[in-house]
């Protein structure tokens, strides 16, 4: 569509395509481009070298028609010269930005706009599955093609739920760049069907309880034998429990606040200890001090993952479905079976935000230790086959 550029007249420009083209009638190789979400940037359209560009000249927003029509003539005589406008090698520094350089990008806008773990997990998911994949390829040469076959890939070897996450990250990192950038880019990672996902239910059932005591109990590290127990008596998230801290203990009560910088949630979250987890964590207590219950190698920061540790003791127990996070959910399973009602269950998980339980927190905090002390037993009574 051509007509003559009036601020009224690009006030109302809107579409409903992904972006579309509008030209001025006074200067012909001025163009408006239009993005479905409102964006309006003036552009120089014009074919170089027998190749049409589009040379951006900036927001509708932030230059006036008269001065954009002065930009786009002096671009056209560089043209009309041989030279290649400043504006347009940038444009081409751009298209040759590799994902990886796209993705550093994104992580430092993450750093600033989402938690902590958050980006960990995304850092993760790039070192392990993307970055080998990706190498040193620009954003250009990545078709829809390369990433679902990548997501067929990542779904038969390292399982459905994770490469729907991998190609979301994927589908993220070129979002931004091509928004950040004006990038005349389509997004590879859209429209690839995920995986179906369906909620997991596993969890210790009450004929392995005894095998997997006793393989924990075979367990020679002290610290995987106490993680694990913690994470079947606190059923708290396993990063969660890594960062446990000290300060945000106090085993006279029973208490331990996960800060909100780690909580999912992103508020703080108060959760009750049964005794048996106490006395776990007094017994740590008499170990060399670190801020860190569970203190990484040489006492640098946390443990980091206990992964070679937990296959251990769940091949030991002959149970290799079983996974760190199905004790959260054993936890869940016998207090339900013990007869706690599900909002003490929510209080247990840390389900419920802040805004609507602050004003009970510390009574809530009573059924559910009392909840806890019931799953807890029930459970070693399992495992010393008492009942």
């Amino acid at each position: 569509m051509r007509f003559r550029f009036t601020k009224a007249g690009l006030r109302e420009l809107k579409t409903e395509k992904s972006r579309e083209w509008f030209y001025d009638d006074q200067v012909h190789s001025l163009a408006c481009m239009v993005t479905k979400a409102g964006a309006k940037s003036f552009y120089v359209s014009k074919l170089y070298r027998g190749k049409k560009h589009q040379i951006r000249i900036g927001s509708v927003e932030d230059i006036p028609i008269l001065k954009a029509r002065q930009i786009a003539v002096e671009i056209l005589g560089q043209l009309l010269a041989g030279k290649m406008p400043a504006s347009r090698r940038e444009a081409v520094r751009q298209e040759e930005i590799t994902l990886a350089e796209a993705a550093e990008e994104y992580f430092k806008y993450a750093d600033a706009h989402r938690r902590p773990v958050t980006v960990a997990k995304y850092r993760s998911q790039w070192k392990s599955y993307i970055a080998p994949w990706a190498g040193k390829r620009r954003l250009a040469d990545f078709r829809r093609l390369d990433v679902r076959n990548f997501h067929l890939q990542l779904g038969a070897d390292i399982g459905q739920v994770t490469a729907n996450r991998v190609i979301a990250l994927i589908r993220a990192i070129y979002n931004r760049t091509i928004r950040e950038h004006e990038l005349e880019l389509l997004n590879p990672a859209i429209s690839i069907t995920a995986f179906r996902e369906r909620s997991r239910t596993r969890r210790l059932q009450h004929g392995e309880i005894r095998a997997f005591f006793e393989a924990l109990a075979a367990e020679a590290n002290q610290d995987i034998r106490d993680f694990i127990l913690l994470l079947l008596y606190t059923g708290a998230r396993k990063s969660n429990l890594l960062a446990m801290r000290w300060k945000d203990l106090d085993l006279n009560v029973g208490t331990w606040v996960v800060p909100a910088e780690q909580a999912k949630s992103g508020v703080e979250i108060p959760i009750a200890l049964a005794g048996t987890v106490c006395e776990i964590l007094r017994a740590r207590q008499s170990q060399p001090q670190n801020e860190f219950v569970f203190p990484g190698r040489y006492g640098r920061g946390h443990l980091k993952e206990p992964k070679i540790g937990w296959d251990r003791i769940r091949n030991r127990a002959g149970l290799q479905d079983l996974r760190m996070h199905d004790l959260r959910r054993s936890l869940a399973s016998y207090q339900l079976d013990t007869g706690a009602p599900l909002e003490v269950i929510q209080k247990t998980l840390g389900h419920e935000n802040r805004t609507t339980t602050e004003v009970y927190a510390r009574m809530a905090l009573d059924p559910v230790r009392q909840s806890l002390e019931k799953a807890v037993q029930a459970i070693q009574r399992h495992a010393s086959r008492l009942d």
